[in-house]
């Protein structure tokens, strides 16, 4: 009977997170039909080429620095974790993870599953796999709910006529103040906890302040400097904060989605904002530019890197 009742329960978990994640598909696919379809696609099209040799290279160099802080994830992981393993394995693994798992969906499975294979190959443990994981995973709400928080409170983001959200009337300056309350939760809870707490089978020890301030930083480079490639080639009428709690937004939107890269749900929540500030072919034609520089040309080199690696590791000979 036990064995029945978990076989049930699994069944069940299995499932109903499955059925969860293709309701939220199947909500941003819906999404994306009603924006896109009133777009004048051949217009899109023509304006690719709109863009200048400088606002190219600029933003390709704010990717290249976004993709610099991204290695630094798992180094803090390691850090924590005070596990030494030399810093061009974790640096590669951090930046083949980070730059294949957004294009593939479900970025967290696919993202695991990328370190477990890669950190094996330098015995590092299954459960520090485990914890990397965890903490690289975790680094994204320590370092987003803080600058979220300045972002909305101190500039009180205005949201676009017609948005009724609960609780925030036509700001998120509400919200802004909450994501920094929790931040000042986790930073006391670093400060005051240095032993692990317990629950159950778990353990969770909180990195030591100058750590979680770390998290913070790498995650501002992060996000900062990508946000800032994006705001130097569609150049829009906004202030460089605004704009980066536009593109916090678009982000969380398509993480949210589970569609690969967000797809579609990135494009729509930047157009939502930015709709009065430029034609609309004119800033999907950016955005496409964007995502080549940002997502497909970083993936298509993560990819080869990869296949390179894996065929090195062919060559090698097997120790007995």
């Amino acid at each position: 009977m036990i064995d029945r009742k978990s076989d049930r329960q699994r069944f069940f978990k299995k499932h109903f997170l499955s059925g969860i994640s293709l309701v939220i598909c199947a909500v941003a696919v819906g999404v994306i039909w009603q924006e896109f379809r009133r777009i004048n696609w051949p217009l899109v099209w023509e304006n690719l080429n709109h863009l200048s040799g400088a606002q190219l290279g600029l933003a390709s160099f704010f990717v290249v620095c976004s993709y610099g802080a991204i290695a630094n994830y798992d180094l803090l992981a390691f850090r924590y974790l005070q596990k030494t393993l030399d810093t061009y394995k974790i640096a590669f693994t951090g930046l083949i993870t980070y730059a294949i798992s957004p294009n593939v969906g479900f970025a967290f499975l696919s993202g695991s599953m990328l370190r477990y294979r890669l950190y094996r190959q330098w015995q590092v443990s299954h459960l520090e796999i485990a914890q990397v994981i965890a903490f690289t995973n975790l680094s994204l709400w320590v370092g987003l709910l803080p600058i979220s928080g300045i972002i909305f409170t101190i500039f009180k983001f205005p949201l676009p006529t017609g948005i009724q959200l609960p609780f925030f009337a036509q700001s998120l300056q509400g919200f802004g103040i909450l994501c920094l309350g929790i931040s000042a939760l986790y930073v006391l809870g670093s400060c005051v906890f240095k032993k692990p707490l317990q629950w159950r089978n778990y353990q969770f020890k909180f990195p030591s302040l100058k750590l979680s301030l770390q998290q913070v930083f790498v995650f501002s480079l992060d996000w900062g400097f990508a946000a800032l490639a994006l705001h130097s080639l569609l150049a829009p009428p906004l202030n460089y904060p605004v704009f980066f709690g536009v593109y916090v937004l678009a982000m969380v939107a398509g993480l949210v989605s589970t569609i690969p890269g967000g797809l579609g749900i990135f494009e729509t929540v930047i157009l939502f904002f930015l709709q009065d500030t430029q034609p609309e072919e004119v800033i999907l034609a950016t955005l496409i530019v964007f995502r080549g520089l940002y997502y497909l040309l970083p993936f298509a080199i993560a990819v080869a890197a990869l296949l390179l690696f894996e065929y090195r590791q062919t060559r090698k000979p097997k120790q007995f």
